[in-house]
């Protein structure tokens, strides 16, 4: 399962079956999109913090750069871990100095403190304020209490740690 994968799922792109694939997202439109560029998938529209999905009925779920934007991390988390088996997350680390949810990467955002300098720095990029404002990034340590059988790896870019990767591998007990 792709938990918020989008138009433009990059693991339904590249898994070998695609037809394995489960693509869930909160959109619509996405998952049409999606659809047309991956017509083996099977998308639905839902709400990560609510899956419509059986206990462990998935081999792995994929969550790549989803959990700092919903507004109940604790939900999706609780989630992932009741409809998998195993699953894979990726989220960035707030304190890079780089904010990547533009497109261009905008240098020191996150210790501006004022907003209409953010807001300058929003336009100079050409990066939507309210997105990247609706940020919620999460620490080593919250994503640890969130999934306390993973493990996390920290992702290294010039020294600092750019994103965080959380994996579970599936155990004897979740297999099927």
């Amino acid at each position: 399962m792709d938990l918020g994968g989008g138009p433009a799922s990059f693991f339904a792109a590249n898994f070998p079956e695609p037809a394995r694939v489960m693509l869930l997202d909160y959109d619509y439109q996405l998952t049409l999109r999606a659809k047309r560029q991956c017509p083996g998938i099977h998308v639905v529209v839902g709400d990560g913090e609510r899956l419509p999905f059986a206990d462990h009925l998935f081999e792995a779920a994929i969550c790549n750069s989803v959990i700092e934007h919903v507004s109940h991390p604790e939900l999706l988390a609780q989630e992932i871990r009741r409809v998998s088996r195993a699953y894979f997350l990726q989220t960035p680390d707030g304190m890079f100095p780089l904010e990547t949810h533009s497109f261009v990467a905008i240098p020191f955002y996150q210790w501006v403190p004022w907003k209409w300098v953010r807001r300058l720095l929003c336009r100079m990029f050409g990066a939507k304020y309210e997105y990247i404002s609706s940020v919620h990034y999460l620490s080593a340590q919250q994503l640890v209490d969130l999934f306390p059988e993973a493990t996390v790896v920290y992702e290294k870019a010039l020294g600092l740690t750019k994103s965080f990767y959380v994996y579970r591998q599936a155990s004897p007990a979740t297999e099927k």
